[in-house]
């Protein structure tokens, strides 16, 4: 049996018509790869519509930090 070892990840959504701020969200996940593709899936998926599309970027602990002030 392998150990699970879970990561910390900063994820920014941003609006492609920019008529909303950023938002940096904090994350802990097993799988780093495979959260980022289900959530540039949920944001940017085929099914989603224009009002909600958000770019999907990796974002820094720092950036998450000066979001929050």
């Amino acid at each position: 049996m392998s150990d699970m070892v879970h990561k910390d990840i900063y994820i920014r959504l941003t609006d492609p018509r920019g008529q909303h701020k950023d938002v940096v969200n904090h994350h802990r996940v097993w799988d780093a790869d495979r959260f980022l593709e289900s959530q540039i899936d949920q944001y940017q998926g085929p099914k989603v519509k224009d009002d909600e599309r958000r770019v999907v970027s990796i974002a820094t602990q720092e950036e998450y930090k000066g979001a929050r002030k």
